[in-house]
């Protein structure tokens, strides 16, 4: 069953709902409370929820149920579910029993998870009149779907990647928080319209500052334990409920496979659905058109064949889809700071389509995060834990890692799980293996010719200079191994310490240049005694200079990416805002003033268009 709890203020007192003649006095009967009460508190417990006044016009349908807003004499608010009549349930008593195991099921699934963050507080259940109803807590919020629209950055809707991060690390934590029940819970809808950001303490606009959101995971007519033997609707009347197709993972969309109801009591339904929604807070639409249109364009096909025959496109984010970067972050204070103080390290103010390229590689890591969790194969998905951990990484090495990608250098990782990490570590091990094997290489050809023709030439009777003789005699072998190790010297000397970047291997190459140059004319200086030497030491030195090219290479293509520092498992630290404000003490400040600091702090260090260099103090 889907019903859509969208939590907003109905507003006005309640004796201007009563006069405005939406609401109506009810009285729940048989009321049973969803926790232990001890007898001497029961009446008093009861009286809370027994006399309700409902509010008619907050009528919320979905699945066979609808959710109200109600009060109770002392003003406290609740949100009261009622099953709905179907109009076409007629007198098929067996549907009608389907539909009130369903909601009994809903009922169970929510009670069991009441007690964690992040769900609403269940007080109890009855009936009013004919009707079974729940009565539970009122989330004073916005669904992430309104939000999504007040938070976009662009015009198609995308947030910004690092508070699509943020939101999602909240929200693959409530889903890991489920596995806390016995026997464990897949909730099976999770879709923009039944996450609510909790908005009673701080505004939406207030959490993407504080970079944490207050996130509750609503509806659990679609619930089911997954140790159950599916007692769901859905296997009973042989189609999917409640999930919404443009998030579900595929195996809720058809029972035409082997295994469909076993598999949809996974929490990898979950997984799925959770990534789907942080792919459209990214992108501005769902991963698959799932319309008439879209369908038509995949000739006709079903969306469970859709979802399984074709992968999404990798979603590129507001950065990688921007026409002007510089427009996107004027709605991103945090990245724009961000990108500001990575570029006043640099030598000069970085281009926008340079800021735009490293926003884009930084983003990318949060989409293949994303795309992992999208495939078909649930054994394949990762856990709603490991993907939890992997975006709290991206969230706290983003800022890092701006900097990282404008200086050219590998970005710190934020791998999936026990497994990705192995795999990361494995890639590492062969990037070092493939790194000192090309150094060994580079150090053998230009050791073992200088080595070679120093042998050749021990004791070769040599005049130099040649033109005006100021030393004749027979030549030391060593000092022409040394001539021509000069350029494998250079290039050590001259890289330094850049081994990882292309400026480093920019200036080793130069430096083999120049000493391969230095022992050219060295050797032009000296009269051999026969051309065919001459022309042979010349080869060798050609060979030395080229010598140092497989290892330079190599330690610029094949660098290894750092190693996070980052504790995945630690709690996260309570974020500081751009402009360096505690967040309590910034809530004083205006909108209008943060907007107004956050764009004074872009447009001061991150772009000076105007200036060929930059402004020293930037």
């Amino acid at each position: 069953m889907t019903a859509v709890l969208e939590a907003r203020p109905v507003g006005g007192a309640l004796a201007d709902d009563t006069r405005s003649g939406s609401v109506r006095l009810v009285r729940v009967e048989a009321f049973e409370p969803a926790v232990y009460v001890a007898p001497e508190h029961r009446d008093a417990y009861e009286r809370r929820f027994v006399t309700l006044l409902v509010d008619e016009a907050s009528r919320r349908r979905g699945g066979v149920g609808e959710v109200l807003h109600a009060r109770n004499p002392r003003g406290e608010r609740f949100a009261l579910k009622r099953l709905r009549r179907s109009d076409g349930e007629g007198g098929d008593e067996g549907l009608a029993e389907a539909r009130r195991g369903a909601f009994d099921a809903e009922y169970d699934a929510h009670r069991a998870l009441s007690p964690l963050r992040g769900f609403p507080r269940l007080y109890g259940r009855g009936r009013v009149g004919e009707d079974s109803v729940i009565v539970m807590e009122w989330v004073e919020g916005v669904t992430l779907e309104e939000a999504a629209r007040a938070l976009a950055v662009d015009d198609e809707g995308r947030l910004s990647p690092l508070t699509v991060a943020r939101i999602g690390r909240d929200l693959f934590d409530l889903l890991a928080r489920m596995a806390y029940v016995e026997g464990g819970l897949a909730h099976r809808d999770v879709a923009p319209r039944n996450i609510m950001i909790d908005t009673g303490q701080l505004s939406a606009a207030d959490q993407v500052e504080e970079g944490a959101f207050q996130l509750v995971l609503v509806d659990f007519g679609s619930a089911v334990p997954l140790e159950s033997a599916d007692p769901s609707l859905t296997a009973r009347w042989g189609a999917p409920l409640g999930a919404t197709a443009d998030f579900a993972a595929p195996e809720m969309l058809t029972d035409d496979v082997s295994g469909a109801v076993a598999r949809r009591r996974s929490p990898a339904v979950d997984v799925y659905a959770a990534a789907s929604v942080l792919y459209q807070l990214m992108e501005g639409h769902s991963p698959y058109d799932l319309s008439f249109a879209g369908r038509s364009q995949r000739e006709g096909r079903s969306a469970y064949r859709i979802k399984t025959e074709f992968s999404p496109e990798m979603p590129a984010g507001a950065h990688g889809s921007a026409a002007d970067v510089r427009a996107v972050l004027a709605s991103e204070p945090e990245v724009a700071v961000a990108v500001g103080r990575a570029a006043a390290e640099l030598d000069g103010a970085p281009a926008p389509h340079r800021v735009r390229a490293a926003l884009s590689a930084v983003d990318d890591q949060l989409a293949e995060v994303l795309m992992a969790c999208l495939v078909p194969e649930q054994s394949r998905r990762p856990r709603a834990r490991e993907v939890r951990e992997a975006l709290a990484l991206f969230c706290s090495q983003y800022a890092d890692n701006v900097a990282r990608a404008l200086r050219g250098e590998p970005l710190a990782p934020c791998p999936l799980g026990g497994a990705a990490a192995t795999e990361a570590r494995r890639r590492r091990r062969l990037r070092r293996v493939a790194r000192v094997a090309a150094d060994a290489l580079s150090a053998a050809v230009a050791v073992g010719g200088a080595a070679t023709a120093g042998l050749l030439t021990q004791d070769m009777t040599v005049t130099f200079p040649a033109g005006q003789p100021l030393w004749s005699g027979p030549m030391p072998g060593l000092a022409v191994s040394v001539a021509l190790l000069l350029p494998l010297a250079g290039a050590l000397i001259a890289r330094g310490s850049e081994r990882d970047t292309g400026f480093g291997f920019a200036r080793g190459l130069l430096g083999s240049l120049l000493g391969g140059t230095v022992a050219g004319l060295l050797a032009s200086l000296t009269a051999w005694p026969s051309e065919s030497v001459s022309d042979a030491l010349y080869a060798v030195l050609f060979l030395a200079v080229v010598a140092p090219l497989p290892g330079l290479v190599a330690d610029w293509a094949l660098a290894l990416p750092p190693l996070s520092t980052v504790s995945s498992t630690a709690p996260l630290a309570r974020p500081v805002l751009p402009w360096g404000a505690v967040p309590s003490e910034d809530r004083a400040v205006s909108a209008a003033s943060r907007e107004a600091l956050a764009l004074e702090a872009m447009s001061e260090i991150t772009y000076e268009l105007t200036d060929e260099t930059n402004e020293e103090g930037v």
